[in-house]
């Protein structure tokens, strides 16, 4: 009999529109149990813990986000008895945290702009403090990427029925996505673009982070990226609100990736795009 936690992944990937020629796809996280494409990391640095005997029952996982992945960790922790503890910034959305609370997780809000400081110094610090917990550390742990580049970009190929894939467009947040699903689309695809999106510098769209602000997740493959496109919050917001129109309801990080997968496809007509939808819409409301 399947778990919960056996329906991690699969997720559909749908054509969202064709401009001058071009189509969009994007693959819909938000059909993930929990919610959100940060199910899949949860789940493999869990997992992963635990062949390395990193992690045991009774534990208490301790992890900064801007709330998608401690909605992962809390969904997957009450499954596999793990209690988790998240440090979230104060202008995460309020659903996230109620989320969060439901799966039995502890929220603690960090000041926004001292959040990025928190995310290393202070939870290691809190680590050396308190002798149970652990720190997965999704900024610097390896098997982020590889969720991706195992799960995401295998299902992509797949479900592309062998057409060609151009661009990869996607957020950064941790760079997880990117860095795993590029890696693998690169391989199978030599010639496409892979395009990083984040905010402009000061400016926040929920679950992505301007590298400008000064914290560079170590993850980040760079080599494979062929370019970052800085956007205005607002933009994405509108682009959100616009695909919301057409019965596609997502996240803010969602409408940036669509409305940057809009400007390649008025540029360069005839190709396929592909992105990524990280999550619902339900808890931005």
């Amino acid at each position: 009999m399947k778990t919960l936690l056996d329906q991690i992944g699969n997720t559909p990937l749908i054509k969202v529109e064709e401009n001058n020629g071009s189509n969009i796809f994007a693959k819909m996280e938000g059909f993930n149990p929990g919610g959100s494409i940060k199910d899949r990391i949860a789940l493999n640095m869990i997992n992963n813990a635990e062949r390395l005997g990193i992690i045991k029952k009774g534990d208490t996982l301790i992890e900064p986000t801007s709330g998608n992945t401690g909605v992962g960790l809390a969904m997957v922790g009450a499954m596999k008895g793990y209690k988790v503890k998240v440090i979230m910034p104060d202008t995460t959305s309020p659903e996230k945290i109620k989320m969060i609370k439901a799966y039995g997780g502890e929220t603690i809000l960090v000041e926004s702009l001292r959040y990025r400081k928190f995310v290393i110094d202070d939870v290691r610090n809190m680590v050396r403090k308190e002798g149970n917990l652990v720190f997965l550390n999704q900024y610097e742990n390896a098997f982020n990427p590889l969720a991706h580049f195992e799960g995401t970009a295998e299902e992509i190929i797949k479900q592309m029925k062998g057409e060609k894939i151009d661009y990869f467009v996607a957020g950064m947040g941790t760079g997880g996505t990117i860095t795993g699903v590029g890696r693998r689309l690169r391989q199978k695809f030599p010639k496409m673009k892979i395009i990083a999106v984040q905010p402009i510098q000061g400016q926040s769209i929920e679950g992505l982070r301007s590298l400008k602000d000064g914290f560079v997740p170590p993850i980040i493959d760079f080599e494979i990226i062929d370019e970052i496109y800085d956007l205005e919050a607002e933009k994405a917001f509108q682009t959100r609100e616009e695909i919301a129109r057409k019965g596609i309801l997502v996240g803010p990080s969602s409408g940036a990736a669509m409305y940057v997968s809009r400007e390649i496809s008025k540029e360069n007509p005839g190709v396929n795009i592909v992105t990524v939808f990280p999550d619902r819409g339900e808890r931005y409301l």
